[in-house]
């Protein structure tokens, strides 16, 4: 799948547990990272330090693993391939961002719990729907109030959720500060953008519920109803037991696909914010055929054996640049081949004739400086030679008492 196309959340909610697959290796190491860490806190309980300080430690380390768990998503989904490592190494300072962004995240909420308890103080609906609904003598009327009033309650958080739901991600992957991430999460959700946020929010909140729910309801409802022979919970049976250990897997499978769900709707809208500079490569699928191979050269093929590319298939291709001009004219085609393949006379005598000339040795100057050196010295041996000679020859005189 390319991030950089456009996608709806059912497609990026399957892909995400592709890209669970693809991070088999990476999240191994990550999950025995956090058991050691787990274990390190377990010594340090034993060891007598104070359990305040270490719950004070929890809050950045949550962060940190948190970070490093959504790096992990994102360097495999934009193929960055980025080591356990070096998500580890890379994600301190996003870690202290993404604290910093959970306690102002906490002061919105508290804010708005605020704002809520004080609106309704005094009120006694909430009250009487409650004692309505428990002592079974609620109306349509008390469910179609209590709906309307749950949605027009939740309509502000959720909103403001939408539009804070890509922050963290931003923290995380494109290493912005708290404040920048903010205004960068308002900016990807503007428009009608913030349905998608607020739907990819909404997966991510009620799909773990959905399925917990639809447990219950299997344990609760369809297994005395269609399994009450084989079912004992007493004396599970070897299916049973596998049965359950699959759920419990899936389940964790569906808990760690979450994030990468967030991971590539995040992608996914933050490439779409520059859309417009992305053009997909063209790509030309041609229907293979059988090709027969003659000669001792495998290389050499008939004619018209082959891929044909049909004029259909190439109506959607544009060349955006080249640099071989080619001509159709069977003429001039002919012409060029003749005067390369099949010279003039003339020429080949040409040829011959400078094939048999000495080779023509280029000098610089270095080289006829050197030469010029060479002679001097020569014609200085000489003269010396001469000069030697001559007094080699000359007669002696003996000298006598």
């Amino acid at each position: 799948m390319e991030i950089r196309e456009q996608h709806n959340l059912a497609r990026l909610l399957i892909e995400s547990f592709a890209l669970l697959n693809r991070c088999g290796g990476a999240l191994l190491g990550y999950l025995i990272t956090v058991l050691l860490f787990i274990l390190a806190e377990g010594v340090l309980v034993w060891a007598g330090v104070p359990v305040f300080m270490l719950k004070l430690a929890n809050i950045f380390f949550a962060a940190y693993f948190s970070v490093v768990l959504l790096r992990i998503f994102g360097a495999k989904a934009e193929k960055t391939d980025e080591s356990v490592s070096n998500s580890l190494s890379a994600s301190v300072f996003p870690a202290v961002y993404q604290v910093i962004f959970n306690i102002f995240y906490t002061i919105v909420w508290v804010a708005f719990t605020l704002a809520f308890v004080f609106f309704f103080r005094g009120s006694d609906s909430f009250a009487n729907w409650t004692m309505q609904i428990m002592t079974g003598t609620a109306t349509g009327g008390t469910y179609a109030s209590i709906v309307l009033t749950v949605l027009a309650v939740a309509a502000v958080p959720l909103y403001v959720g939408a539009r804070l739901l890509y922050a963290p991600v931003a923290i995380a992957i494109r290493e912005q500060g708290p404040i920048e991430a903010v205004l960068y999460s308002f900016q990807l959700t503007s428009g009608t953008r913030v349905l998608t946020s607020l739907g990819a929010m909404l997966i991510i909140m009620l799909l773990p519920m959905l399925f917990v729910g639809a447990v219950l309801y299997g344990g609760y409802v369809a297994i005395p109803l269609y399994f009450a022979d084989s079912f004992n919970l007493a004396q599970l049976s070897p299916v049973w037991i596998g049965v359950f250990v699959g759920l419990g897997i899936l389940y964790c499978a569906i808990l760690l696909a979450l994030p990468a769900f967030l991971v590539l709707v995040f992608l996914n809208q933050d490439y779409g914010h520059n859309r417009d500079s992305f053009t997909p490569q063209a790509e030309l699928k041609l229907n293979s055929r059988e090709t027969q191979v003659f000669g001792a050269d495998n290389n050499i093929l008939p004619p018209g054996v082959g891929t044909i590319v049909r004029p259909e298939d190439v109506a959607n291709v544009e060349v955006v640049k080249s640099s071989v001009s080619a001509n159709a004219e069977d003429g001039v085609t002919q012409q060029h081949l003749q005067q390369v393949y099949q010279p003039k006379p003339e020429d080949l005598v040409q040829y011959a004739e400078e094939e048999d000339r000495m080779p023509t040795i280029l000098f610089d100057d270095d080289m006829a400086r050197q030469i010029e050196q060479e002679r001097t010295m020569w014609e200085n041996k000489q003269k010396q030679d001469k000069t030697q000679k001559g007094e080699d020859d000359a007669p002696s005189v003996k000298m006598s008492k």
